[in-house]
């Protein structure tokens, strides 16, 4: 791998619910929040690490309450352990993503599909692999619609797999966007995986589509969370070009009526909503003006 892993103190949780979902996917979604850097679900729960100096006690035990709402019992355990390579030990266990017979998303050292739409991503725990429902859901979506010589916007890119598939599946002119530098490096070095020269990177927060990067976009790819979805849509809206997708995830399936009020209200249109384990994805239109 070519990160480098320095020696470090991790807090360790081990967690076990029943039943184990949606608890386990909520879990990873309220942990990374704070900061927790590898999540390892197991069949019974999960297993998540963090540096001891990148949580406070406070938020830790909040979310620890909210999870004990969610599933008839739940096993916490903690334990505090030095630095491993997790994504070593990881690749080891890596599994290709299918997406019905549509798509596969893999690792270079798996064998190509034989049918259907390859992506390559590198395995990075860090930043996503495709195995996540979101993912899953987006790269759904997206394959329903016609990309041929578009304009797309992934904005919270992660590894970039909807910026590369976008490029796959024929759109013209791809940029993508995440908050951390290590996702942009990231999306980089897979497009390089995949021989795709021609998607931009850049690094910042929706502020960017702002001035530097204001240009109308055919179709818009947001998975992220609910909370930063209902706070920049309009800023999204703004981007986009009338008879446009906004396709959104990084919710769960109890947030779609909050989502869908908040497309409704700036006269945006919901096209389809799909659900996979307790997880949400929307497709939107917006009307020609």
């Amino acid at each position: 791998m070519s990160r480098e892993f320095l020696r470090e103190e991790y807090l360790r949780l081990d967690i076990v619910f029943t039943p184990v979902l949606p608890a386990r996917e909520i879990a990873i979604a309220w942990l990374s929040e704070l900061d927790f850097e590898v999540f390892q679900p197991t069949n019974t729960g999960l297993i998540a690490h963090t540096p001891l100096k990148s949580f406070l006690r406070s938020d830790l035990e909040e979310v620890k309450e909210k999870l004990k709402k969610l599933s008839e019992s739940m096993d916490w355990c903690e334990s505090i352990v030095e630095t491993e390579n997790w994504n070593a030990e990881w690749e080891a266990n890596y599994e290709p993503v299918l997406i019905d017979d549509l798509a596969m998303i893999r690792a270079p050292f798996h064998p190509p599909p034989t049918l259907g739409l390859d992506i390559i991503i590198k395995p990075d725990m860090s930043f996503g692999t495709g195995h996540h429902e979101t993912t899953w859901m987006m790269v759904k979506t997206l394959m329903k619609l016609d990309l041929n010589g578009s304009r797309v916007l992934d904005i919270g890119c992660g590894t970039g797999v909807l910026a590369i598939s976008s490029v796959l599946l024929g759109a013209s002119d791809v940029l993508a966007i995440d908050i951390e530098d290590g996702a942009v490096k990231n999306t980089l070095d897979n497009a390089k995986l995949n021989n795709i020269k021609s998607i931009i990177v850049d690094c910042g927060t929706s502020d960017l589509l702002k001035e530097k990067h204001n240009k109308l976009n055919d179709v818009i790819l947001a998975n992220i969370n609910r909370n930063v979805l209902l706070k920049d849509i309009s800023i999204y809206n703004n981007v986009l070009k009338p008879g446009g997708d906004l396709v959104f995830a990084g919710f769960f399936t109890g947030d779609v009526k909050q989502m869908r009020e908040s497309i409704i209200s700036l006269g945006l249109h919901v096209v389809n909503v799909i659900e996979r384990e307790g997880w949400a994805c929307i497709h939107c239109g917006k009307p020609v003006e």
